[in-house]
């Protein structure tokens, strides 16, 4: 396979998801301009309304995103494309993420790097909630 295009990894990674919600019992939908925060709008088996941000990448590195209050509402889905195999999906809730953020941050700032230059997880961080399914809302 080719190198893929920023997009094309993004849009991968929101399909891939999309799929795996389904599978598991959610209805989901894409977003549009209406929705800025959330990439997928999802409502569980129980009937709870959630939004999900879908941070996707093919390569093995740092996972970019700004900081936020968190929300009880939003969640946050790392999935990574490999060039070959089977996409990765972690799944955290939002509070959870920022606390893994700021962690990160304090880790970087204490090595003397500045603050404006720390925008995201280091690309292990969300290892340990790969496939974690259960953290959505039932």
């Amino acid at each position: 396979m080719g190198s893929l295009s920023r997009h094309n990894v993004e849009q991968m990674a929101r399909g891939y998801l999309m799929y795996q919600l389904a599978r598991h019992g959610y209805n989901v939908q894409l977003t549009d301009s209406r929705f800025p925060r959330y990439d997928i709008l999802a409502v569980s088996p129980s009937g709870k309304h959630f939004g999900i941000e879908v941070k996707g990448q093919s390569t093995k590195s740092f996972w970019r995103f700004e900081e936020r209050e968190p929300n009880q509402e939003m969640f946050y889905a790392f999935v990574y494309v490999p060039p070959e195999g089977m996409p990765e999906v972690f799944l955290m809730d939002s509070a959870k993420t920022m606390e893994l953020w700021k962690q990160y941050k304090a880790g970087c700032v204490a090595r003397g790097i500045k603050e404006d230059n720390i925008w995201g997880l280091n690309w292990k961080q969300p290892h340990q909630y790969k496939d974690r399914y259960d953290t959505l809302p039932p």
